[in-house]
């Protein structure tokens, strides 16, 4: 009976070697579907994160173009502005400039003019004082002519009379006397004419005096100059940093497929096998 026991044995010890190697290599299969999986899976990953790499770049980029275009036109703008703005206020002084030296100019005319003016009032009413003092000068010789033209024909008439003594002496005191009431009459009002005179000329000369200080006080300073307008400066424009350029070490490195399992080798069976071989077969 030892020979069916050990041939039964040596069986079960090969289905158990054979039985070993199916699971291993069951086992290895499923490792190896897992690591193929597992590295389509990764592949797809990286691809789709280098993708969005570039991408993202590329939005970077267009908006960093973007923005750089809209400084510079920001900056035209701006200057363009600026620039309107210090041709209007240069307008503006060059006007004001313009009429403060016109006013200053019609201001020169009405002074001076003024000016003349006073002095030609000044000198016909100078003309009229002497003409009036002329006048009075006449009308006094014409008087004191007149007086002593009828002193003089007085006096022939009381000759003719022939009146003598007392009474013809008292008659010539008195024409001579009324004759010289009248001469000093006459030299007192033009001792008071030329006083009248003389004064009048200083009021004329205080008048005129008065009118130049008046038109004077009107005259107008002369205009300095305006100052010019700032030039506007240049717009700075900021500069800008591009985004940094993709390079190759910044991808994602590609997935590496796992190591491949190996399933039950044949040697461990046959091992499996010789070891199930009874030690009595080999006596």
């Amino acid at each position: 009976m030892p020979f069916p026991w050990a041939a039964a044995s040596f069986g079960l010890g090969v289905i158990g070697a054979w039985n070993n190697k199916k699971q291993q290599d069951k086992q290895a299969k499923a490792q190896n579907e897992f690591n193929q999986a597992q590295y389509e899976y990764d592949t797809i990953i990286t691809d789709n994160q280098n993708a969005k790499m570039d991408s993202d770049y590329a939005y970077a980029y267009d908006g960093y173009l973007i923005n750089k275009k809209n400084q510079e036109t920001m900056a035209k703008l701006t200057d363009e502005k600026n620039l309107r703005k210090y041709n209007y206020d240069l307008q503006i002084r060059n006007a004001q400039q313009k009429s403060a030296e016109q006013a200053y100019a019609k201001s020169e005319r009405l002074y001076h003019s003024q000016l003349g003016y006073n002095q030609q009032a000044a000198a016909h009413a100078r003309e009229r004082s002497v003409i009036k003092q002329q006048e009075i000068k006449q009308k006094a010789a014409f008087d004191n002519e007149d007086s002593v033209v009828k002193s003089i024909e007085a006096e022939g008439q009381l000759a003719v009379l022939s009146q003598s003594g007392r009474s013809s002496t008292k008659a010539l005191i008195a024409l001579r006397a009324e004759r010289g009431k009248t001469e000093a009459r006459l030299a007192e009002s033009l001792v008071s004419s030329r006083r009248d005179f003389a004064l009048t000329l200083k009021e004329i000369s205080r008048d005129k005096y008065g009118a130049d200080l008046a038109a004077f006080a009107n005259r107008m300073l002369k205009p300095g100059e305006l100052p010019m307008p700032i030039k506007p400066l240049k717009t700075p424009i900021p500069e800008l940093q591009a985004p940094k350029e993709i390079e190759e070490h910044d991808y994602l490195p590609d997935p590496i497929m796992g190591v491949k399992a190996v399933g039950g080798s044949w040697l461990q069976v046959a091992s499996g096998v010789g070891a199930a071989i009874p030690a009595k077969w080999f006596d």
